[in-house]
């Protein structure tokens, strides 16, 4: 081990330039001096004063590779010294080589330490720690345009079964914003916090009444046996929704998933879901507050790697909503499948093509009003599938051109509910 480090520090010595690292007022100077004790250190790699010298030098200049080669140099011949080890470990930290960073701390917590060394030591490893798994925070996020040939979800034809007239499709545009930020932080060998705060904003060019914001904030443990491959993770949800820009919706939950990890890249994920919903009537959403009520969502989701560039996830639930007006209450059953492809193309690595389907029944439990008044005994059921494929061009590193299609066909026994759409989404989005 310290051989291997003696060797690295030679290596660095002969292929590292001087002064890589950023100029200061006397940077020609310095620069001319670390070349010359490159020069002399070659002859004579055990000099302590010209290692010291070194090091003094390449700080100055922040040129760490070139301090780090002195370090692990001195380190070889003095390899007890717990003052070293530490600023090994710094130095490796300033470069973000934290596996590096980690092994000096765990060799230099074997030492006999000063309190004050024995809390560096520490301090330094939990960062090194952090290092290696990365931020715990993730988001995404996406602005862009939306083009639908029925943003309203109007019927195309008024049928005889219609006690009254209703809305004919109304093709519209609309700006949106959308934005998801994870957490995902261990608390113990074994337990760690997840959260996630999801929220979206679309403005419609036309039909103002849609203007649709949403906001979500879900946040729980995960508990894990010692190999991952097991985990349970309970948690608590909020959420809010905004439509024609008046509170429509507010929701509060909790949840439960299971996780098993059978083989690499593959999982399976049961989960059950509560939320009590209230919804608000407005000028537009007279009825809205039939609505209110608890929903109940029992699904299953996996997802699997084909290879490194395929992966695939999918998900079947069930969801039964008893709502304030029977009407308003349902059963339904749905499935959704999508298949990830990451690809080169055009000199440039990162595209993403994902196509997708998706597919639900519902069956409700009451007459609506429209037929009730009619004299009519007809209860809603619907058939919704649909298809579409989203493709993500990379700009650089983070960042990309997303570029979605989407039909969807709702096949209801109620003609003002039998409609299709199809949208058109593009727009810039970035990953963190």
């Amino acid at each position: 081990m310290r051989l291997s480090r003696l060797l690295c520090g030679i290596v660095l010595l002969t292929f590292v330039p001087a002064g890589a690292g950023a100029a200061v007022d006397d940077a020609p100077a310095l620069r001319a001096e670390l070349t010359a004790i490159y020069a002399q250190l070659l002859v004579d790699p055990a000099d302590i004063a010209l290692n010291r010298r070194m090091i003094e030098v390449a700080l100055a200049l922040e040129d760490y590779d070139a301090a780090i080669g002195a370090v692990e140099r001195l380190i070889f011949y003095a390899p007890d010294d717990p003052a070293l080890q530490l600023q090994a470990a710094e130095l490796y930290l300033k470069i973000k080589s934290y596996a590096a960073a980690s092994g000096y701390l765990q060799d230099v917590l074997r030492l006999a330490l000063t309190d004050a060394q024995r809390a560096d030591a520490e301090a330094l490893l939990s960062a090194a720690d952090r290092g290696v798994r990365g931020s715990p925070w993730s988001g995404f996020g996406q602005v862009g345009v939306r083009y639908q040939t029925n943003a309203n979800i109007g019927s195309v034809e008024l049928g005889l079964n219609e006690p009254f007239p209703f809305e004919k499709p109304e093709p519209d545009w609309n700006t949106f914003a959308l934005g998801t930020l994870a957490l995902d932080t261990p608390l113990g060998k074994s337990v760690s916090l997840e959260g996630s705060l999801s929220g979206y904003y679309a403005d419609q060019q036309k039909v103002d009444r849609l203007d649709l914001g949403f906001a979500e904030l879900a946040l729980g443990p995960r508990l894990s046996n010692d190999d991952g491959a097991l985990s349970i993770r309970p948690y608590g949800l909020l959420q809010g929704i905004l439509l024609g820009d008046a509170p429509y919706q507010a929701a509060a939950g909790a949840g439960v998933t299971g996780r098993w990890i059978f083989t690499d890249g593959w999982f399976v994920e049961p989960q059950f879901e509560y939320k009590a919903r209230d919804f608000y009537d407005t000028a537009d959403y007279p009825d809205a507050a039939d609505q209110t009520g608890e929903l109940y969502t029992y699904a299953l989701n996996a997802g699997g790697r084909f290879s490194d560039d395929v992966t695939w996830l999918g998900r079947v639930g069930f969801a039964a909503n008893d709502a304030a007006k029977a009407y308003q209450s349902y059963d339904q059953y749905f499935a959704n499948v999508a298949l990830q492809v990451a690809f080169d193309a055009l000199g440039r690595e990162g595209w993403s093509f994902t196509p997708f389907a998706t597919i639900s029944y519902t069956d409700f439990k009451g007459i609506a009003p429209p037929e009730e008044f009619a004299g009519f005994a007809t209860m809603r059921e619907e058939l919704f599938w649909g298809v579409g494929a989203n493709l993500e061009v990379p700009l650089r590193e983070g960042l990309a051109l997303g570029l979605g299609i989407e039909y969807n066909r709702n096949q209801s026994n109620l003609d003002r509910d039998d409609y299709e759409n199809l949208k058109i989404v593009i727009g810039p989005q970035g990953r963190f």
